[in-house]
């Protein structure tokens, strides 16, 4: 499938069927479903400018959605989490993505200064390299947030569950892409602000804050003495 020229837009400003098929044809099948949000949560939040959730979509000359990127903001903890980056399948591995996520990443640090900016990666030493299901390739997307500039931080991570039935997803990575130099001197950065972080998602979407053993296991491995190191991914997968 050739690449089409595209136009970066914020979601709100999408007609309602543009939004539907963003999900249905974008999103749905890029991520299996403990690691999406429901359709009916996610796609009021898209609509809306000032939500809690930002989404910048590339849009064909059809005007068919064929990418998107979408961050959660935590204002408390002054964090922006990369919640999902994903590319019709036809034009992954193309240059979509990357394109996408340097239009809109820069755009949001500006607007919403966080002290930090983190996104959630499959890991892709516990993941199928090509993935019978269709979800995408572990490798390349680690690829596209290592050419990105991220960088890994080296704790046990876990998504929280994201409803009411939805299971934890494990084996992913927790990768930064922003930190202001107060809180990240010396590339260690400050355990306070992952701790505070990760109470404030989890509680959020978990409707309570979490006292299990894996969820206790995680915050102590944040609470490093003189700070969390962050890693190179090359230098995470020579491991």
């Amino acid at each position: 499938m050739a690449i089409p020229d595209l136009e970066y837009v914020d979601s709100w400003l999408l007609a309602p069927v543009q939004l539907e098929r963003l999900y249905d044809e974008v999103l749905n099948p890029s991520f299996p479903v403990d690691e999406l949000m429901p359709r009916d949560r996610l796609l009021p939040r898209l609509a809306k400018e000032d939500s809690g959730v930002c989404c910048r979509v590339a849009v064909d000359p059809a005007g068919r959605v064929v990418a998107a990127i979408i961050a959660d903001t935590y204002p408390a903890a002054r964090v922006l989490l990369l919640s999902y980056l994903a590319v019709l399948s036809g034009l992954r591995d193309r240059g979509v993505g990357t394109g996408l996520a340097n239009d809109a990443v820069p755009r949001w640090i500006a607007r919403y200064q966080p002290a930090l900016a983190v996104a959630e990666v499959e890991d892709p030493r516990r993941h199928v390299a090509s993935d019978s299901a269709g979800y995408g390739d572990a490798d390349l997307r680690m690829r596209l947030y290592d050419g990105l500039g991220g960088l890994i931080l080296p704790v046990p991570y876990v998504q929280p569950a994201l409803s009411a039935g939805a299971e934890r997803v494990r084996n992913l990575l927790l990768m930064v892409f922003h930190a202001a130099p107060e809180v990240c001197p010396d590339q260690l950065l400050d355990p306070g602000l992952l701790v505070r972080f990760l109470t404030d998602y989890f509680t959020a979407c978990e409707g309570r804050t979490p006292v299990d053993a894996e969820f206790t296991a995680l915050l102590d491995a944040c609470n490093r003495p003189g700070g969390i190191p962050l890693v190179k991914p090359s230098e995470y997968l020579s491991d």
